[in-house]
């Protein structure tokens, strides 16, 4: 009998659980299914389209073109940044009309190209060859990253590649780019800056290639590094500037926190290095806001 009676319990206890999960199930929203095949061969023309909507140069001016590239869905907090970091650009740092975002999100799917390598190359091709030779390309990266320093490249059931650092240097190296910023925004992110140098390079990253970064998380317009350099730091083009203000404003969240310090880096080419940062400094309104919340 008590062993019997133990069995009824038992399957009261399972029943209930089935129960509950089937009412869960009943409440939450269906999300609508993805076209697989359609969103692929869309990429061409929602490339081709976004390449066609920046302005070339201008001869003689220095200008700045920005791509902003979020490759993980798992968190909002990516497309947040990405799209927060643009209208910085378009409406402070004169890239106004010379702006592109890859976006991995069910927000933007039918607008904006994937983030994936691919896209990212034709990209950063495209807007080389509508470059002039004094022009900028910056480049800012947000998502998250191994201890192997690959990139995560993902978007529900599409199966896209990760991006190590050996074959983002790969892309950004190759596209011809004449003058290049990239900030590398992710967990051990130092380890990206090897396969990054140039002499006409600056990378930042937001940690080092052995620790991790934070703020990764749904409902973020930013993350730590996001907060502290975009939104709180850079007030014009002086990138160098605003990573020194960046890094204690990231230290303080982190200690807050009780995190151990992600030690965001900064490595600068030789031939950059003269032209910043007044090639491409351009007077514009305070990026601040509040530096007492990450």
């Amino acid at each position: 009998m008590a062993f019997g009676g133990r069995l009824g319990w038992y399957v009261v206890i399972v029943v209930t659980a089935l129960a509950v999960n089937v009412a869960a199930d009943e409440e939450r929203p269906k999300r609508k299914r993805l076209d697989i095949e359609s969103i692929y061969y869309a990429q061409a023309g929602l490339v081709k389209s976004a390449l066609a909507g920046v302005q070339p140069s201008r001869k003689g001016v220095p200008e700045i073109y920005f791509v902003g590239f979020a490759p993980d869905d798992a968190e909002d907090v990516f497309e947040n940044e990405v799209k927060h970091v643009e209208a910085l650009f378009r409406r402070s740092l004169g890239a106004d009309g010379r702006t592109v975002l890859l976006v991995n999100s069910r927000n933007t799917v039918d607008e904006l190209p994937l983030a994936n390598g691919p896209n990212l190359t034709t990209v950063l091709e495209g807007l080389a060859d509508r470059m002039g030779a004094e022009d900028l390309l910056f480049l800012h990266i947000t998502t998250h990253g191994s201890r192997a320093h690959w990139l995560s490249v993902s978007f529900e059931r599409l199966g896209l590649n990760d991006l190590s650092a050996r074959k983002v240097g790969e892309i950004v190296n190759g596209a011809g780019l004449p003058w290049r910023v990239v900030v590398v925004s992710a967990c051990f992110s130092g380890g990206f800056i090897k396969p990054l140098k140039s002499p006409r390079a600056m990378v930042i990253t937001a940690a080092n290639s052995r620790r991790t970064s934070f703020g990764c998380e749904n409902g973020r317009e930013y993350t730590y590094f996001g907060a502290a350099f975009y939104r709180d730091s850079l007030i014009d083009a002086d990138f160098r500037a605003a990573f020194k203000r960046a890094v204690p404003l990231v230290r303080a969240w982190e200690k807050e926190q009780d995190h151990k310090h992600s030690k965001p880096q900064v490595w600068v080419g030789k031939e950059i290095a003269k032209k910043l940062p007044h090639t491409w400094k351009v007077p514009g309104q305070s990026a601040a806001v509040d530096a007492t919340v990450p």
